[in-house]
Formats: structure tokens, sequence, C-alpha cells
């Protein structure tokens, strides 16, 4: 029996090659019917758009409007890896392999293969175009704050929360409007960033030093990825300086708030995590579906970091470990100089300039087009308490199951003639969770179905784990070597067992991972790319990470004593 999802996709036989790198750290979970219609058809439209301005698009390259650079298969979102190649086929000077280094860097993908219709003079004039005007930048480029507008401009629109289902619903409606633009700068922004650190890539390719790109992408300085583990880190160190506080967190993040809600003591303590979720509630995990937990609505996410970072006993703040950031590019630039011809040294120049400019308005567009998603989220959770209370499900994931233009509307109305429904199709959204989908998917014929899916995860169980003096290999991230106990983590919530000092290994990281950074001694994930966000908060912090390390949560012993050389992308167990 093949039992299909809600949503399935169809490969696209002209760009065949899927994967679920790098998408796996910002779509690590099952997509609901909710964040697909309303959030990834948008998305697929603006990252057209996005591509058509910068010249990578050409006239014919796709036949439909259906999603094929955001595709859906077995439950899960997967990037085009056939389609994102054509930035380094069509970029002059750049290749497929640059961007396979750049954004996905996991596994062993099917190589690229030439075919008519991929090179286009036309195309790779305009990225020309681009390219030259990118590596000129002494500033964050404008879409930066068009992103920041936009964000505002929609929140300011939004309803009263007591306003009826209606007008709740018809602002819910407006979002992929709203969403799609800002979305579409941080497709900008992503690619210009990629062909600009591709620059470098390649050139410590050349110099047969690719390692040294770690030192060369190192801190960018400002970066909104990694400003929330700053704040937190400000609130902890004033938590430790707060008796009743400190006290109240030793008896766990549960209910917290409401325990210290009332007491003088904590007034300072409630005004500073008020103001960090106003800056930066909009984040969490899985923050682009449109059902899941963001710092807002589920504020244990921060509080459980808070709890790590005030019982560390030293030091957590990444400014002296950055001292030596820049001598250790120029260091490096200096390494892979000599190895390049005139004109590719003018351009590697250009690029170490320009290059943590554009990191920097990567993050940023990327954190304002979440930022578009907070108004939408409350409006949505709104109409599901008040369904519950009508005896609908009390669960957003559960109702965002429901198709938000033929099903949603009268679910407000009725929500126990939908109760069934829910009911079978949570059912499947349970099964496909408990699966892992394929890395890399190369036909429409390779689409496993939910029982073949989980027939492999049943063999997954089996992996045996690493043993004293394994040396596992995945690929560097931020330089460093650290040592420390391998603390597992699977979901950031549920990480009071992480010590400070202690190495993290998870699945993947995104921004509600971050503040976990700061106590960990190093970073290991499962999956990741020198674009990965992983690496870019793990530079900004100056710890060490290792990603792309295939299975790290199961072959990793937790608890093991091991070596982390950031910089080599290896992993050695030094005791079980």
């Amino acid at each position: 029996m093949n039992t299909p999802w809600i949503i399935e996709g169809n490969v696209d036989p002209r760009w065949p090659i899927n994967t679920r790198g790098n998408v796996g750290e910002v779509f690590p979970e099952v997509v609901t019917m909710l964040g697909y219609q309303l959030g990834v058809i948008p998305a697929e439209k603006a990252w057209r758009g996005a591509y058509q301005t910068l010249g990578i698009m050409s006239p014919g390259d796709f036949s439909s409007e259906d999603p094929v650079i955001v595709g859906l298969y077995g439950g899960y979102v997967y990037l085009n890896l056939s389609y994102l190649r054509m930035m380094g086929v069509r970029a002059p000077g750049s290749s497929a392999e640059a961007i396979d280094v750049a954004f996905f860097g996991e596994g062993s993908p099917p190589p690229y293969q030439p075919r008519k219709g991929d090179k286009s003079i036309r195309s790779s004039l305009r990225i020309l175009k681009t390219v030259l005007g990118a590596l000129g930048s002494k500033k964050l480029p404008p879409i930066v704050a068009d992103s920041f507008s936009r964000a505002e401009a929609y929140a300011a629109l939004r309803p009263s929360l007591d306003a009826p289902d209606q007008e709740l619903l018809d602002y819910l409606m407006t979002f992929p409007a709203a969403f799609g633009p800002a979305f579409g700068n941080h497709m900008q922004s992503t690619a210009i960033a990629s062909i600009v650190s591709g620059v470098l890539i390649d050139a410590c390719a050349a110099a047969g030093e690719p390692g040294l790109a770690t030192h060369l992408l190192g801190a960018s300085g400002e970066v909104h990825s990694a400003q929330y583990s700053h704040d937190l880190y400000r609130i902890a160190q004033s938590v430790r300086q707060q008796p009743t506080v400190n006290a109240a967190f030793g008896q766990g993040v549960e209910g917290l708030l409401d325990r210290l809600a009332g007491q003088p003591d904590a007034e300072d303590f409630l005004a500073q995590f008020a103001q960090f979720v106003e800056n930066h509630g909009h984040r969490g995990p899985n923050d682009w579906e449109l059902s899941s937990r963001t710092w807002e609505n589920t504020p244990e996410l921060a509080l459980v970091a808070l709890d790590r970072m005030r019982v560390a006993d030293h030091d957590l703040s990444p400014d002296s470990r950055l001292a030596d950031d820049d001598t250790r590019r120029q260091e490096a630039a200096a390494t892979v100089r000599p190895h390049l011809n005139f004109m590719d040294k003018m351009n590697f120049d250009k690029a170490l300039k320009a290059s943590p400019f554009w990191s920097q308005a990567r993050e940023a567009t990327r954190d304002r087009a979440v930022r578009i998603n907070l108004p939408a989220k409350q409006v949505y959770r709104e109409l599901v308490r008040r369904a519950a209370e009508r005896g609908g499900n009390p669960d957003p994931v559960r109702v965002a199951l429901l198709n938000p233009y033929t099903e949603l509307a009268d679910y407000t109305k009725n929500p126990g003639a939908f109760t069934k429904i829910i009911e079978e199709r949570g059912a499947l959204f349970d099964r496909f969770s408990a699966v892992t989908p394929p890395f890399f998917l190369s036909s429409q014929e390779e689409v496993p179905s939910l029982e073949e899916l989980e027939a492999t995860q049943a063999a997954l169980t089996a992996v045996p784990q690493a043993k004293t003096g394994d040396v596992l290999t995945g690929n560097a991230g931020s330089q460093g070597v650290a040592r420390g106990r391998a603390r597992i983590v699977m979901d950031p919530a549920a990480a009071f067992d992480l010590e400070p000092g202690e190495v993290l290994v998870a699945p993947l990281t995104d921004p509600a991972w971050t503040p976990l950074f700061l106590p960990a001694a190093a970073v290991v994930v499962n999956v990741g790319a020198l674009l990965s966000h992983a690496i870019i908060v793990s530079r900004e912090l100056a710890i060490p990470c290792v990603v792309a390390l295939e299975g790290a949560t199961d072959i990793i012993p937790n608890g093991a004593l091991v070596e982390v050389d950031g910089t080599a992308g290896t992993v050695t167990i030094i005791e079980e």
C-alpha cells in the first residue's frame, strides 16, 4: 500500500535532483497544509522572481507554476539541487561544485552533468553585472532596509486579537502577499552571498588549502542570528546577580514566569525578558512553519537556554575568543593570494571585503522574512484557541493539517465536523514524523512510500556507535579545537542535560538552537554547509563547529569525551 501525504509534489524531469541538504535546518519537520499553501507556494514564486532579477533564471526554465525549487516529497521539503546549481553554471567564474560546497556540503550528490540549455550567455552577463556590484559592496544592501519596512508594515495591519473570526481569517489570507517579497529579498541576498563566498572557496581550493575557507569566512559582526545569543547572555549574567530569580530557575523553567510574576525582586528580570521577546519572539524551531512554536508563544524555549547560561562558571562572551579572528583571516589570505592570477587576485580581495556585508544581509533578510510570520502566527493561534473552546482540537499543528483556503473557515464555525479528518491526517503526520526522508531524490520513482520509509527507519536504529579512537569526518564549519563531553540534544526545549563546556550534538540548528551555542564548547550537527545557519552563528560566537557529520546524533555516544576540530571537520572519540 502506498500511503501518500496530504500534499505531494512531482519531480520535474528537467530538474530531477532534490536534496534535504540545507533545507533540513529550516524545514526540519513534516510540512502542514497551512504551511505549504500559505508559505511554501509564495516562497517558490518569490524565489523564481529573485533569480529572474539577478539573471540566474532563464526563459523556459520552468514549464509550470508548481513548486520545483522548493519541492515536497514524502511529507518533507526538499531543495532542487539541479536548479540551484545553475547559479554556479551561469555565473562567470563559478561552478556547480562551488554551489554544492556552499549550500549543501553533505553526502555525495550525483555529479553535475551538463545539458543543453544550462548555460546562457544572457544570464551570465546579467549575473556578472550583479556580481561586480556585489563585490564592490561597502555597506549593507538596500534590500535589508526594505525587509525591515515590510515586516513593520504587515504587523501594523494586524487586527486586534479581539476582532471577529472573519476579520482574523481575512488577515491570515493576506500573509502570502506580504511574505513573498520579503522572502524574495532573502533569496537575493542568499544567492549573492553564495556567489561572493564562492570566490573565496574557489580561491582556497586553487591554493590547495580548502580548509582555509573557514578562516576567510570568519565572523562578520552584527549578524542577527547571533544577536539572540548575545542578548540572552546579558540577561543570564543579570540572573546570576538576582538571588530570587536564580533560585526560581533552580526549580525548573516550567511555570517560571508565573511563579515570578508580582515579585518585586523579579521585576528587572521580567522586564528584560519581556524586551527580549518583543525583539526576538518571532524566532523558534521550524520557524518558517505557521503553526510552529516561537519564543513568544513558547517562552520555555528561551528560558532553557538562559538556564544553561546562568550555571556556567566561566565567561561565555565570545569577544575574547574573536580577538585574533582578523589575524587568522589575513594570514589565510596571505597563504592563498600567491596561487592566484592577477584577475582572480583582484576578485579575491574584493570578495574578502564584501563577504561580511552579504553574510549580514543574508541573516537580516531571513530574520525579517520570519518576522512577517509573527502576526500571522498570532492570529492563527487565536483562531485555534477559539475553535478549541467550541470543541475543536487545541493543537495548532493538528489544525494546520486543514486546507486554509477550503477548510479552515468552516472549521472555525463548526470544529466538530472536522474531528475525524484531523485525526486521520494527524495519524499520517505522526507516521511521517517518525521516519527520516532520503537525503537525495533523483526521480519520481525514487520518492518512497510511507511504508518504505518506515522499513528504512527500522534499519537505521541498528547503526553501531563510534568507539574510543574513532575519528568521524564531516565538514569544516567554524575554526578551532575543543574538548568536552558529547551531549545529544534533539529538541532545544529539552536541553536541560547540556552542561556548560559540553559539546552540543544536534540533528540541525535553526535560530531556536543558537542560544545553546554559548554554553557549549563546540557544536556538531548532522547536516549543514558553509552557508548554513550553524556555521554562520558559530563563527560569530567563536565556537568550533563541524557540520554534515551524517548520523552524528546516532553514532556519537551520549556523554563520550570528544575532541572537535572545526577547521579539519573532524570529531575524535577520546573516551566512550
